[in-house]
């Protein structure tokens, strides 16, 4: 049946051939000129019966997809050495990522936060043992000590699609300075847990000890990569540069983990400059694993180096996006990294 619709109708197709067989018999101009034309036409007329059964395809792709549930069925086929995953501030409960683990969605991995100075919720904690029964991949996070005063408030609804247009980077909500200040009790008690005044080599030493022991108390195995949450910077103070020294050097003598970073493009240059110099001073051998956040150029089909950096592990380039996967809505930050676990020793 195709191959009748290619040439149109089968009477076209007996003259075509009929031309053909003339064509080593015949050298009269016209007839030759009949035949190239007939042979034009057939051309453009497979070409486009062809197109038509790709658009009926993929018209009946995304159809099953719907049919079975999928919201959003996954446009872009990912190459094997990307692997795309997600972050959000709070645990969407276990319901919603059992339904969400690939293939049910695009993604393999999820970020894993750590209950931190700079995000207090604790609703991942405890919750390794069941995402990675459910085969995820996990990125474990610590948000440190940032260049402003007060927590990131991620009880807070979108109210923004913060996905950019091609060529203007946009900034997640604690880039944005959507922040929960310091209360009058915790100013006067000294419990501020998240301020710029603490940026200084005793705390970096100090967070860090917090986050190798928050990590081995949920069962990470040896090895894992814990990501120092640094988030974005018009310029870089010289107490930030001593605050994630300090924190890299302490995850590298403690030994039991591997520090790695989370940084704006922007910063990304310069702070990886300071890690291989806290390396070098610590006489340690290797590097820090890098997490590059841009929206710019973004698409979950692209290796994390495409941000910019070859040394980019990781790539997070859509913020505060709200998708639908088998029924479960979360919102998400999309991320593509080169590992199915980015924190995988």
């Amino acid at each position: 049946m195709w191959l009748l619709a290619g040439c149109g109708r089968e009477s076209f197709c007996a003259a075509a051939v009929l031309e053909t067989r003339r064509s080593t018999q015949i050298a009269n101009p016209t007839t030759l000129a009949r035949m190239n034309q007939s042979r034009e036409c057939a051309v453009r007329r497979q070409g486009a019966f062809a197109r038509r059964s790709a658009s009926v395809l993929v018209a009946l792709s995304v159809a099953a997809c719907t049919e079975h549930g999928i919201t959003n069925p996954n446009p872009i086929p990912t190459p094997a050495n990307t692997h795309p995953g997600f972050d959000t501030s709070i645990y969407p409960g276990d319901a919603a990522m059992s339904v969400w683990v690939k293939p049910s969605s695009p993604y393999e991995w999820v970020g894993y936060y750590l209950a931190a100075p700079c995000h207090r919720d604790p609703s991942w904690m405890g919750k390794r043992v069941t995402l990675t029964a459910m085969g995820w991949g996990l990125a474990v996070l610590f948000v440190g000590q940032q260049t402003f005063d007060g927590v990131p408030d991620i009880q807070l609804p979108p109210v923004f699609d913060r996905v950019a247009p091609t060529g203007v980077d946009s900034l997640p909500r604690a880039r944005a300075g959507i922040m929960v200040p310091p209360t009058e009790a915790e100013l006067q008690s000294g419990a501020v847990t998240c301020s710029r005044t603490l940026l200084t080599t005793e705390q970096g030493s100090a967070d860090a000890i917090d986050a190798v022991t928050k990590t081995a108390s949920e069962g990470f195995p040896l090895g894992t990569v814990i990501y120092l949450d640094i988030e974005h910077m018009d310029a870089i103070p010289a107490s930030m540069d001593a605050y994630y020294r300090a924190w890299v050097q302490q995850v590298l003598a403690d030994g039991r983990f591997r520090p790695g970073i989370y940084v704006h493009k922007a910063n990304a240059a310069a702070i990886y400059e300071g890690v291989r110099r806290a390396y070098t001073d610590m006489n340690a051998s290797g590097s820090a694993m890098f997490w590059i956040t841009s929206s710019t150029g973004f698409s979950i089909d692209k290796s994390p180096q495409e941000v910019g950096f070859v040394w980019a592990s990781v790539w997070q380039g859509m913020y505060e996006v709200t998708q639908t996967w088998n029924g479960a809505t979360i919102n998400i930050d999309v991320d593509v990294a080169d590992m199915s676990s980015p924190s995988s020793p």
